[in-house]
Protein backbone atom coordinates (compact mmCIF):
# COMPACT_ATOMS: atom_id res chain seq x y z
CA UNK A 1 0.00 0.00 0.00
CA UNK A 2 1.03 3.77 -0.57
CA UNK A 3 1.23 6.57 1.45
CA UNK A 4 0.88 10.17 0.61
CA UNK A 5 2.37 13.28 2.43
CA UNK A 6 -0.44 15.47 4.56
CA UNK A 7 -0.47 18.08 6.69
CA UNK A 8 -2.00 17.18 9.90
CA UNK A 9 -4.68 19.33 13.27
CA UNK A 10 -5.78 18.41 15.55
CA UNK A 11 -9.35 17.01 15.46
CA UNK A 12 -12.72 17.41 17.11
CA UNK A 13 -11.85 15.07 19.44
CA UNK A 14 -8.45 13.61 20.95
CA UNK A 15 -8.19 10.59 18.90
CA UNK A 16 -9.40 12.28 15.56
CA UNK A 17 -7.08 14.59 13.06
CA UNK A 18 -7.68 17.06 10.27
CA UNK A 19 -5.47 16.33 7.35
CA UNK A 20 -5.17 18.14 3.97
CA UNK A 21 -3.43 16.26 0.79
CA UNK A 22 -2.81 18.48 -2.07
CA UNK A 23 -3.67 17.61 -5.13
CA UNK A 24 -1.39 18.55 -8.75
CA UNK A 25 -2.78 22.20 -8.68
CA UNK A 26 -2.02 22.98 -5.47
CA UNK A 27 -5.77 22.44 -4.15
CA UNK A 28 -5.39 21.14 -0.93
CA UNK A 29 -8.53 18.40 -0.13
CA UNK A 30 -9.25 17.91 3.78
CA UNK A 31 -10.69 15.30 6.00
CA UNK A 32 -10.52 13.48 8.83
CA UNK A 33 -8.94 10.24 10.14
CA UNK A 34 -8.24 8.54 13.13
CA UNK A 35 -4.72 9.47 14.76
CA UNK A 36 -3.37 6.27 14.67
CA UNK A 37 -4.52 5.94 10.80
CA UNK A 38 -1.65 8.37 10.11
CA UNK A 39 1.96 6.99 10.20
CA UNK A 40 5.38 9.14 10.40
CA UNK A 41 8.57 9.32 8.74
CA UNK A 42 11.40 12.22 9.57
CA UNK A 43 8.35 14.24 11.08
CA UNK A 44 6.37 14.03 7.78
CA UNK A 45 3.04 12.49 8.29
CA UNK A 46 1.58 10.65 5.51
CA UNK A 47 -1.85 8.64 4.77
CA UNK A 48 -2.34 5.56 3.38
CA UNK A 49 -4.03 5.53 -0.02
CA UNK A 50 -5.05 3.74 -2.84
CA UNK A 51 -3.25 4.21 -6.14
CA UNK A 52 -5.61 4.12 -9.32
CA UNK A 53 -3.56 4.96 -12.27
CA UNK A 54 0.21 6.39 -12.43
CA UNK A 55 1.51 8.60 -15.03
CA UNK A 56 5.34 10.11 -15.67
CA UNK A 57 4.13 13.66 -13.82
CA UNK A 58 0.87 12.79 -11.82
CA UNK A 59 -0.61 9.64 -10.20
CA UNK A 60 -4.05 9.65 -9.40
CA UNK A 61 -5.31 8.53 -6.08
CA UNK A 62 -7.89 7.03 -3.88
CA UNK A 63 -8.87 8.76 -0.58
CA UNK A 64 -9.40 5.86 2.31
CA UNK A 65 -13.19 8.20 2.45
CA UNK A 66 -14.82 11.02 1.08
CA UNK A 67 -13.18 14.63 1.41
CA UNK A 68 -15.24 17.68 2.85
CA UNK A 69 -15.27 18.38 -0.55
CA UNK A 70 -17.04 15.33 -1.58
CA UNK A 71 -13.80 13.96 -3.83
CA UNK A 72 -12.98 10.63 -3.78
CA UNK A 73 -9.64 10.77 -5.95
CA UNK A 74 -7.13 13.58 -7.15
CA UNK A 75 -4.29 13.82 -9.38
CA UNK A 76 -1.04 14.43 -6.99
CA UNK A 77 2.42 15.07 -7.04
CA UNK A 78 5.05 12.08 -7.64
CA UNK A 79 7.15 13.18 -5.55
CA UNK A 80 4.37 13.20 -2.55
CA UNK A 81 4.05 9.20 -2.62
CA UNK A 82 5.56 6.83 -0.04
CA UNK A 83 5.94 3.50 -1.63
Amino acid sequence: MADVKCKVKPGLASFERGVAVTDIDGRPEFLRVNADFLTYENGQAYLPIGVVYRLADRVLIELPHEADSGTHRLWVDPASISW
